[in-house]
């Protein structure tokens, strides 16, 4: 069975950076919570941090997964979407590398 990673490998002229999977996850847990609309992040099982999975493949792609509750009155999939951009943006400009995709589950409606 092949070694589970829970780091970000970036090779640089200089060495190598490793980046923690719980890093990457508290960016992109953050640029959620940030979004108009976002209740809070739902708890999944295997999270980096609550809500937030973070996958590399074998060919070094990376994706994330955000699990949201999306506060009542707004649209689901405007919030879904604006939660794809500002976590990619996010982790594209904090940790420097192109996340391949950002996966959004809406785990249910938060009514207050």
């Amino acid at each position: 069975m092949a070694e589970q990673k829970e780091y970000l490998d970036i090779r640089e002229e200089d060495g190598d950076i490793r980046v923690s999977f719980a890093a990457i996850g508290e960016i992109a847990a953050q640029a959620a919570l940030a979004v108009s609309g976002v209740s809070s992040l739902a708890v999944v099982p295997q999270a980096v941090v609550k809500g937030v999975t973070v996958c590399l493949s074998e060919i070094g792609i990376c994706s994330v997964d955000v699990h949201i509750l999306v506060a009542a009155g707004h649209v689901i999939s405007q919030v879904a979407k604006s939660v794809q951009t500002a976590v990619k943006t996010a982790v594209d400009a904090a940790v420097g590398i192109e996340v391949a995709a950002v996966n959004v589950f809406v785990a249910g409606m938060a009514v207050r």
